[in-house]
Parts: structure tokens; C-alpha cells; sequence
């Protein structure tokens, strides 16, 4: 067909006319030639029967002869006209039409299913690899090819704890997706195994470590994402708010209210944040801040908004009205209500006041907004005895996440030209994340994929409730189900597969009891229902194989992958690069505002890391790298000298001059002050 279609002029060709049409049209009418010869045949036999004579004198030209030389007779022409009109009917429209019928593919009793072959799995584009040019999720194996998801959907594998997941999915995984991926790392063994190849495959690596005992981690400030602008600065603290104090109607009215308060209090504790550069803004603060400061919160609260109206010089200038109406709005409450709304504000931000913690979430090494600009690898270690006093800070990483990723679609933003697959190792373990079920219908549209891992669907059904649980499977365009454990999860399994229609055989046996007495045997055959595999046949499916259920493709009997077992992993085996270890003792300083003066004049060889300025860089106005380099210098000056015509928090000593005279306090602080580490 391809040589048809080199010298057609373009434009002359049917549209509708595709190669596979064209063929079926060559066919039908090869066919009607040839059955119009037979009727031509069979028509001369017939008149030739008819008159009592040998058919097999019968020739191609028989009939006109016969026509010609018998029509005249009023009998013969009868005869004639009667073979013509049957052996046409009979050759041209009986037998087509028979044969149509009998192409019908007859529907099945009970249903007809099975398990793909491989060509069906090749044109469900699950083997072969890529035609898209996106990469793709591996699935498992199947006849020694790997079996891949490519595209934009989602994937979910279920399988009960010990049977493979991790070797056969997640690090397969790892070790062979080219673009960025953002891994739920419980053990810590996916870092462990992927990270050395993933850094030398020149992507930035990095670890989340908030609970490490050597306090070896990256660092992420959910607070960064709060933008500085009076426009927008309210919404996002409250997006941030809602993720810790939801409101979706789950609870009851009393916990509405509190939450309602308790994010009010968010809001206004993260105004004042934003509205005073000399406090570190980070979520540690904010519950540093409701405490009061060593004193009653009302008190504490009330002073900032007085204090700050009254004298700006040294306190700060005074707070915004935003700022005050929310704190105004949590003053208006009894002190019992406040006593309340302080303890459902402080419950699920505790672990906060871990230092560690404190100091991962105290700035950004990495950004969410980069995983679809560049190629990043972001591993979140919780360790298991702390999973579930982390589930706040989990719910807001993936919160802030897939938040950050969905405000563009790549085809509006020319940047975002990189995939991001979230490897969601044992999912349910961060408790409800509503943010990732209710948005697993699009994400696929914003280059964002998802690999999901649970033990069993009933986790899911615990975790978010049987609708919304089936809702969430159902936005992955592919499920991964190993041998399960559990009757309910077995026989759902099984349901999920179909059935098909076996032909049965049953035989019974007769004997009178009389005198002559006889014996008789009877066979029944019947159409019987039976699953494609039954639940008990599931749960021994064994460790070697997966059964996969994909759109358009019947279910695949497969094998899994073993990492460790294939040359195309062990290759890639290396060891990861080192996490770097906090400075806890300068993040301790900036909490507990200790400062020093820095000389006005540094020895030759002496340097001053801008990671130890008392100033947060990270206050500086949004875009601040986009800026010209004149707008840069300005924007500078300007924070600098605000910051040391606003002193607060920590206390500047004097110092003393060659002479050994104290200076006075205004010309101390004309030095930049740093963290005292």
C-alpha cells in the first residue's frame, strides 16, 4: 500500500479509504467474480439435470449456447430461466449471506474471558517499549520482554507485605525512569539501592530526612510557597492552613469550629511572620509563637498589635490589617475557647518543636516547582516507629506538591517538558491525603503519574471509605495485582477478571431392581459459568507471576521482576552519594536569636558564609533572580537596611574600638550582625 500511496497525487486519495478498507473492498469483489462464474456453471448443470442429461458436458460458454438455442421453446425457456434464477440467488445471495453469519462471533452464555495473547498485549502498547517518546512505568515481564506503561496514566499495584514489591516494582523503577520521581522511602533501602545511579545519571539527588538521628538531610520549607504579595499571601498561608485544620465536613460541628479558629490562628501567626524579617519564617516559629513567648497568648498577641502601632522604631512597623483582623478574631474568644483553639492548633504542628525536624523544614534545598523544569530525584525518609506522628508533615509534603504542579498545564508553560512520577511506596501509611485522591483524575494532563503501592484494597477502603477508595483505583489506567492473602481481596480479584463459558459433561447411572433387571447410562451436556481464575486459584498464583488489568487490553498473566537477578539492574547498582549533615548549631542560634557582630574589615583569608547572616535571604522579593542587576542591588540595600533599622530578638553588645573604649550601641549596629553557632 505503500507504493499505491507514492504516486497518487496528494489530495486524490479517500480520506476514508484506509489501507485496510482497500483490501476488504479488492476481496469482495475478487469474491463476486468468482461466485458469479460458478452461478454461470451451475446454471448450465441445472438445465442440463432438469432435462435428464450429464452435467458434465457443461462448459463457460454452455449457457449462452443453451440460451440461444433452446429459448425459443416456451418449456425450455422455463427451464432456463429457472436454473439462472436459482443458482444466482443461491451462489450470489445465499451463500454470502450464510457465510456473514457464520463470521459473527457468537456471544458466550457465561462470557468469554481469557488472558491476552502477545499480540494483543503489543497493540495495547504495553510491549515493545515507548512509541510516544514519554517514558514508561515497568509493570513486570511477560514471555521474557518487559511489560511497560508509557503515556500519562497512573499505576497501582496491589500486593500483601513480603511478596516482592519493593524488588519486583518500585526499584525496577527507579533504576529505569529517566525523569524526575518523588519516592516515599519508609526503609530507606530505595535511596540506598537507586540513588548512586540516579546522581550519575546527572540528576540533582536529594533526601528528606526530617527524623534522621544525625540529623543528615535536605532541607524544604513549606512556608517558601507562601508568597509575599498582599494578593496572594492570605490564600496560600490558608491553603496551608486547610491541609492541617480541614474542613470537609467529615467531623462534627464543634471540630468544624475549631478548625475554623485554629486556621484562623494560622493565618494570623503567618502574617506576622511575613510582616517581621527578624524571625525565622518557618512552621517551627509559628508554634514558638503560640506559646506566647513565655507569656499568656492573649498578652503576647495583644502587645505585637499595641507595641508594634505605637512604636515602630524599635518594635517593627506596624502589622497589616489582615494581620490584625485575624488575630482580633481569635482575642474575641472567651479564655476557655482560646484555650482550646490553642490546643487544636498546636496538636497536629508537635512535632515541630523537634529540632531536627525544625531545621529540615527551616529552608529549601529543593523546590517543588522544578521536578517538571529538571530532571530531580527526592527520596522521604519517615522511619517506621515515627510514621505516625509524621502524617501531618507527610500530608503537607504531597499536599504542596501536587498543589504546586497543577496551577500550570505544560502545553501553557514551555519549561515544563519533564514527567514527575510519584512513587507512593505503602500509600495508606501517610494516612488521608485527600489532595492526591481528588486530583488523581487530572494529574495526568500536568505530567504528573503516579505509582501507587498498597497491601490490599481494603487499606484503601479504611483509610478514605469504600467510594472514594474505588473512585481513586479507578483513575489509574493500569493495576498490578499479585497472589493476595486475604478471602475478601481474593474474591474481588477473581470477580475483576471475568468469566468464561465452559462446556460440561455430566453422566448418570440407572439400574432397575426387578427380576430382569437393567442398567442405563445417561450424559447431559450444558453450558456452565466459570471464572478465569477462581479465588482460591489467586491466593496459589505463587511468587513468580502478576496479573495485570489495563484499558483496552485483556487481563496478562505475567511474571515479576527481580532486580537483583537481572544484568539490566545489577549494572546500575551503586552506592548513593552522602546526605549532608545539619549545621544544628547555627539553626539553634538563628531559633534562639543569638547573635555577633562581624568586623567591618575580614582578615585576608577569613570569609563570612551568607548561610550564617542573621538575615533570612530566603525574605528577599519574590523573583529576585529575574531581576536586573541595578534591581538586585536596590532590592539589597533595601532589606538590609531595613533589617538593622529594625533590631529585634537577639541582643547586640558593645563593642570595643583599638583603644579599648566601648562603642556606643547605634554605631554597633552598623556591623552585620550573624548567628553566634
Amino acid at each position: 500500500m505503500s507504493n499505491v500511496h507514492a504516486w497518487i497525487p496528494a489530495g486524490h486519495w479517500p480520506a476514508w479509504l484506509t489501507p485496510r478498507r482497500a483490501a476488504g473492498i479488492g476481496f469482495g469483489l475478487a469474491a463476486f467474480v468468482v461466485l458469479s462464474v460458478a452461478a454461470i456453471y451451475l446454471s448450465a448443470a441445472l438445465f442440463l439435470l432438469l432435462n435428464k442429461v450429464d452435467p458434465r458436458r457443461v462448459e463457460l460458454t454452455s449457457l449462452w449456447t443453451y440460451w440461444a438455442v433452446y429459448s425459443p421453446d416456451p418449456a425450455q425457456r422455463k427451464r432456463l430461466l429457472a436454473s439462472m434464477t436459482a443458482s444466482g440467488i443461491g451462489l450470489l445471495l445465499v451463500l454470502p449471506g450464510a457465510l456473514l453469519v457464520a463470521a459473527q462471533p457468537r456471544r458466550r452464555l457465561h462470557g468469554d474471558a481469557r488472558f491476552a495473547t502477545t499480540a494483543e498485549i503489543t497493540r495495547a502498547g504495553l510491549l515493545g517499549g515507548s512509541t510516544d517518546g514519554r517514558p514508561g512505568i515497568l509493570i513486570g515481564r511477560h514471555r521474557g520482554q518487559f511489560i511497560s506503561l508509557s503515556g500519562q496514566l497512573s499505576v497501582m499495584l496491589s500486593a500483601p507485605t513480603r511478596s516482592g514489591k519493593g524488588v519486583g516494582v518500585v526499584i525496577p523503577n527507579l533504576l529505569n525512569w529517566p525523569d524526575s520521581v518523588v519516592v516515599l522511602d519508609i526503609k530507606g533501602e530505595n535511596h540506598a539501592v537507586t540513588a548512586g545511579f540516579r546522581a550519575k545519571s546527572g540528576q540533582r539527588v536529594y533526601a528528606f530526612a526530617p527524623f534522621d538521628d544525625q540529623a543528615r538531610s535536605h532541607r524544604w520549607n513549606p512556608l517558601t510557597a507562601v508568597r509575599t504579595s498582599p494578593m496572594h499571601r492570605v490564600g496560600d498561608l490558608l491553603a496551608i492552613g486547610q491541609v492541617f485544620y480541614p474542613n470537609d465536613g467529615s467531623g462534627t460541628s464543634s471540630e468544624a469550629f475549631f478548625n475554623d479558629q485554629a486556621r484562623n490562628l494560622f493565618l494570623g501567626l503567618g502574617l506576622l511572620l511575613l510582616e517581621t524579617p527578624a524571625l525565622p519564617r518557618t512552621i517551627g516559629e509559628l508554634l514558638r509563637q503560640s506559646s506566647g513567648k513565655g507569656r499568656a497568648l492573649r498578652d503576647h498577641l495583644a502587645d505585637q498589635i499595641r507595641g508594634r502601632r505605637i512604636d515602630s522604631k524599635e518594635l517593627g512597623p506596624a502589622l497589616s490589617d489582615e494581620c490584625i483582623d485575624a488575630l482580633q478574631r481569635l482575642l474575641s474568644n472567651s479564655e476557655n475557647t482560646l484555650s482550646s483553639i490553642v490546643a487544636t492548633f498546636n496538636a497536629p504542628l508537635t512535632i515541630f518543636a523537634d529540632a531536627v525536624v525544625d531545621a529540615t523544614t527551616s529552608a529549601d534545598d529543593f523546590r517543588f516547582e522544578d521536578v517538571r523544569r529538571q530532571r530531580l530525584s527526592i527520596y522521604v525518609h519517615i522511619p517506621p516507629n515515627r510514621l505516625t506522628s509524621a502524617r501531618p508533615l507527610l500530608n503537607l509534603f504531597f499536599s504542596q506538591l501536587v498543589s504546586l504542579n497543577t496551577q500550570q498545564l505544560p502545553e501553557h508553560d514551555p519549561s515544563l517538558t519533564v514527567q514527575c512520577l510519584l512513587v507512593n511506596d505503602e500509600f495508606t501509611t501517610m494516612g488521608r491525603v485527600g489532595v492526591i485522591t481528588m486530583s488523581a483524575a487530572f494529574l495526568a494532563g500536568y505530567n504528573l503519574r503516579l505509582l501507587t503501592v498498597v497491601q490490599a484494597m481494603s487499606q484503601l477502603d479504611a483509610v478514605y471509605g469504600d467510594k472514594e477508595a474505588r473512585t481513586f483505583a479507578t483513575n489509574h489506567g493500569l493495576q498490578i495485582l499479585f497472589a493476595p492473602r486475604e478471602q475478601r481481596d481474593a474474591d474481588e480479584y477473581s470477580a475483576m477478571l471475568g468469566h468464561f463459558t465452559e462446556r460440561g459433561t455430566s453422566r448418570g447411572h440407572s439400574r432397575s431392581l426387578g427380576p430382569n433387571g437393567s442398567r442405563s447410562v445417561s450424559v447431559n451436556e450444558s453450558e456452565q459459568r466459570r471464572a478465569l481464575l477462581l479465588p482460591q486459584e489467586f491466593k496459589e498464583l505463587g511468587s513468580e507471576r502478576l496479573v495485570v488489568i489495563a484499558e483496552n487490553c485483556k487481563p496478562v498473566l505475567g511474571e515479576k521482576i527481580r532486580y537483583h537477578r537481572d544484568p539490566a539492574f545489577t549494572s546500575r547498582l551503586l552506592p548513593p552519594p552522602e546526605v549532608p549533615a545539619l549545621d544544628m548549631d547555627l539553626h539553634l542560634a538563628r531559633v534562639q536569636q543569638r547573635w555577633r557582630l562581624v568586623e567591618g574589615d575580614l582578615a585576608p583569608d577569613e570569609t563570612v558564609s551568607i548561610e550564617r547572616l542573621a538575615h533570612d535571604i530566603n525574605q528577599l522579593p519574590d523573583h529576585f533572580t529575574e531581576l536586573s542587576a541595578q534591581q538586585m542591588a536596590d532590592a539589597c540595600l533595601d532589606f538590609f537596611s531595613e533589617k538593622e533599622a529594625q533590631p529585634s530578638g537577639g541582643t547586640v553588645e558593645a563593642a570595643a574600638d583599638e583603644e579599648g573604649v566601648l562603642i556606643s550601641n547605634d554605631v554597633a549596629r552598623e556591623a552585620a550582625p550573624t548567628p553566634d553557632a
